[in-house]
């Protein structure tokens, strides 16, 4: 009987827990006897999983919810329902127990506030945004790029029939037009082109509106490849649309400056023109969205011909902020790769499942990184947290990783840290490490050390050295491109490509405030509906109330808050100095948010919360409408809040720049044989700083290492 060598498993090395790594885990462990195949440890700093989006819960202030900033899910974020909706099915929590499900921990959420600045004065754009009945995570691929000029012309029907019906409410008959509108005249080949279709123009008024419809039928008479379309299809509804367009904001005429109402109307049908037609013009629709991306999405919008009131719309602006896109923090110098930029955009708005926003039911470290850390280990996984990286070391060939540097930075008692606390039943992360666990943890909770800074003074307690063919055979790097310059000085200096990755994909530092109030929303003053809101002043530009998460924390019945906000924003580069290694200079970042946080509050909440202001001095802010378990007086009080300057590397947000697109390297590209990549930074299909992002890169690094085939939602335009 012959006998067999049994087959030695691979060993992979997970530098670094957050989503994108966890996600890669995730697939390669659903792969079937993943463990006749691979051995896996994930080596994490510090006490806790989850990088960006990692939470941790004050259990010295009632077991409160601290991010590194407002997260939320869009309802486009396709990939990550899924994982999470097959992680929370796996896990099986029984029924009734907090956050059982995955509906229980994600619940849709449809209201937008988009602030416009006019006439010096803020006004808030508020969208009740229609829900629909899908599920996110059903696997419903997006449309192609020609699907969305589709959708977008639809849309644009829509706003028309829409403004038309406020017109004759607000004129009580519409005006009719003069003798050179009201003419069904159009040039020779469009006549030519829709006799060959056997099209009619069935619209009886406005000619105007007449080519808005025969662009509207050319498009649904179309074939869905555009491959399959001719030059003269694609001319005509670009000519159509462009004429309808100039007729329509001179057909509004004064009411788009005058008209709250309508000037909202204006921009969103010409942002829904131009981007319809630059999608056809720049011939996006054969070569996808990266085209586009050496321009500024403004700037694109410009080169198309958009008017100066739409480039600088609250929609545009808004999703600025909400990717923290200002080079170098500057919010004078917005800058964001428009095909990203477009990608991103209509997914979100025009692709998304049951609702355009998913809010978490609790912490994100709650609701996405517990269960994900529990079901891996429940699979098998090691993990060892305290594990920082310092160093990866190449072959002497240069081809290939040999060896790891690794910082252990603190003993644990046990064989195994345990890093969840029980929080009203639900399992959480906890702000701080469980010192209690740690044989350096008095010393550590004395010195309060933060172990999750590059910039502490607390040195390893040893350091480990992993060899590859002895430790691990592969390594998948999803740690934060702006820690790898630290750590990777070998591959940047032995390959160009990671040398101009490093150069051109940027991240940006952001602050975050959370505010515990005593009144609610609407004892603030605020009589609008509860939104999530972005476009509004600098730094702290987007804001979204978050009292659903009050149940989760640990208040006592009387003096609990009834509110809690959460605000976040840009921080600029040159606000102080910029030497991260300093624990002094990131005391002053830290400080310096304190600082411009009083400032903000005080010049700017009063606009959203009228109630916020002192009712003996208007002027000034009433700081006693905070929730202070010490009843510090004035801006003192701002200390019993969070705030956070998130300069450290691994906390920064990456960019997406204009002309930066082309130097990310792909999962399976590293340029070294044993060595993969992870990560929102990464060329992934998706190419913004996001959740969704960070899985399409897991699962792309996980589908290299194992070698599957997979097909991955929204990882190509087609």
């Amino acid at each position: 009987m012959m006998s067999y060598a049994p087959v030695k498993r691979q060993k992979i090395a997970v530098l670094g827990g957050g989503m994108a790594a966890l996600t890669a885990v995730f697939e390669l462990t659903n792969q079937p006897d993943w463990q006749n195949h691979y051995e896996i440890t994930v080596y994490q700093m510090g006490w806790r999983l989850g990088g960006k989006g990692a939470s941790g819960r004050n259990l010295d202030a009632n077991a409160r919810i601290e991010e590194h900033g407002l997260h939320l899910l869009m309802g486009s974020y396709e990939n990550t329902f899924q994982m999470m909706r097959h992680c929370y099915a796996e896990l099986g929590r029984k029924a009734g127990t907090p956050l059982a499900t995955w509906q229980d921990a994600f619940k849709p959420y449809n209201v937008v506030s988009l602030p416009e600045q006019v006439d010096n004065q803020w006004k808030l754009w508020i969208n009740d945004l229609p829900v629909n009945n899908l599920l996110p995570g059903d696997g419903v691929p997006f449309p192609s790029v020609w699907g969305y000029v589709q959708t977008l012309v639809d849309y644009l029907v829509r706003q028309v029939q829409e403004t038309l019906a406020a017109l004759t409410a607000f004129w009580q008959d519409v005006p009719p037009e003069n003798e050179s509108q009201v003419s069904l005249q159009f040039p020779d080949w469009i006549q030519t082109l829709r006799q060959d279709m056997g099209l009619t123009v069935t619209h009886q008024r406005e000619s105007a509106i007449a080519k808005l419809y025969l662009a509207q039928q050319i498009i649904q008479a179309l074939p869905k490849d555009p491959q399959q379309h001719q030059k003269v299809q694609h001319q005509a509804i670009i000519w159509l649309l462009q004429n309808f367009c100039r007729w329509f904001g001179d057909f509004l005429g004064d009411l788009v400056k005058d008209n709250d109402k309508f000037r909202r109307y204006w921009v969103l049908a010409e942002l829904s023109c131009i981007i319809a037609c630059g999608l056809i013009q720049e011939r996006v629709i054969f070569r996808g969205f990266d085209c586009l991306d050496d321009y500024d999405f403004r700037e694109w919008l410009q080169r198309q011909g958009a008017s100066n009131l739409t480039v600088n719309s609250a929609p545009v602006r808004g999703f600025y902020d909400l990717a923290f896109a200002y080079e170098d923090g500057d919010t004078e110098r917005p800058n964001f790769a428009a095909g990203a930029f477009l990608r991103c955009f209509l997914r979100m708005n025009l692709s998304f499942r049951g609702a355009i926003f998913w809010k978490m039911q609790s912490g994100m470290g709650d609701t996405i990184f517990t269960p994900l850390y529990e079901l891996l280990q429940q699979r098998g996984v090691k993990f060892q947290f305290f594990h920082r990286v310092k160093h990866l070391e190449l072959s002497t060939d240069k081809q290939s990783i040999a060896a790891i540097y690794l910082g252990r930075q603190a003993t644990v008692k046990g064989d195994t840290y345990n890093p969840l606390v029980d929080i009203k039943g639900l399992t959480c992360w906890p702000s701080a490490p469980l010192y209690e666990q740690l044989v350096e943890g008095e010393a550590l909770q004395t010195k309060q050390i933060n172990l999750e800074s590059i910039s502490t003074p607390w040195g390893d307690v040893e350091e480990k050295f992993l060899r590859v063919g002895e430790d691990f055979d592969v390594v998948l790097l999803g740690i934060s491109i702006a820690a790898i310059k630290a750590l990777g000085q070998e591959l940047i200096a032995a390959n160009p490509a990671w040398e101009s990755m490093m150069e051109n994909v940027k991240t940006v530092k952001t602050l975050a405030l959370q505010l515990w109030l005593k009144p609610n929303l609407t004892q603030l003053g605020w009589s609008l509906q509860i939104p999530v809101m972005g476009g509004y002043e600098h730094p702290f530009n987007t804001w979204a109330d978050m009292s659903h998460l009050l149940p989760q924390e640990d208040w006592p019945v009387l003096n609990s808050p009834a509110n809690i906000a959460y605000f976040c924003g840009p921080l600029q580069e040159n606000a102080v100095a910029t030497n991260a290694n300093a624990p002094a200079l990131l005391s002053q970042e830290t400080e310096q948010v304190r600082t411009t946080a009083v400032a903000w509050m005080e010049q700017h909440l009063p606009t959203l919360w009228p109630n916020m202001a002192n009712k003996s001095d208007h002027s000034a802010l009433n700081w006693n409408l905070l929730v202070d378990r010490q009843n510090r007086q004035g801006t003192e009080r701002l200390d019993s809040q969070f705030w956070k300057a998130n300069v450290e590397p691994t906390d920064r947000y990456v960019l997406s720049l204009k002309g930066s697109t082309c130097y990310r390297l792909q999962s399976d590209r590293s340029g070294f044989s044993n060595l993969y990549l992870t990560g929102d930074w990464t060329l992934n299909g998706i190419n913004v700083g996001c959740i969704e992002a960070t899985v399409v890169s897991g699962m792309q690094a996980a589908r290299a290492i194992g070698g599957y085939a997979k097909t991955i939602i929204g990882e190509t335009d087609f």
